[in-house]
């Protein structure tokens, strides 16, 4: 497994009443492939644990979220960065996906993750990483 910037229990959104986390079991039952959502905030680790690697992935043990084109999904970590290449900006609280140069944003509604163009006033681009390290990610050339 890649080594981590951060070990966070928590991916939580800013936007509307900033309750709602990442999530990969939200939407049904997990499969190797499925959508990442959004639930609220439980703060038991589980399904709302994610990691950032030092290569940009946010995962959970070996799945990656991922990008395409169509919608985030949840997807086997391939270690080729591409799709499931992600940069956070810790002073902006910004998740940018590095190949479309758009941004992770929470829909209004809360339902489900957009990709969108980067706007640092818009609240639903803004992500709390629990536990983050501006040093780590320093020293792998993340900032």
């Amino acid at each position: 497994m890649s080594e981590t910037v951060n070990s966070s229990l928590k991916v939580r959104n800013r936007g509307g009443g900033s309750k709602n986390c990442l999530d990969w079991a939200s939407r049904g039952h997990r499969k190797e492939t499925s959508s990442v959502g959004l639930y609220w905030c439980h703060k038991q680790g589980g399904n709302q644990y994610w990691m950032l690697s030092k290569d940009g992935e946010i995962r959970r043990d070996e799945s990656c979220i991922d990008y395409a084109g169509a919608e985030v999904m949840i997807f086997p970590c391939h270690g080729m960065k591409g799709n499931q290449e992600w940069r956070y900006n810790h002073q902006l609280h910004q998740i940018l996906h590095v190949v479309s140069e758009k941004c992770l944003e929470m829909s209004r509604d809360g339902a489900k993750l957009l990709i969108n163009t980067c706007d640092s006033s818009n609240a639903y681009q803004q992500w709390v990483f629990q536990e983050y390290s501006a040093e780590k990610a320093r020293q792998y050339g993340m900032l």
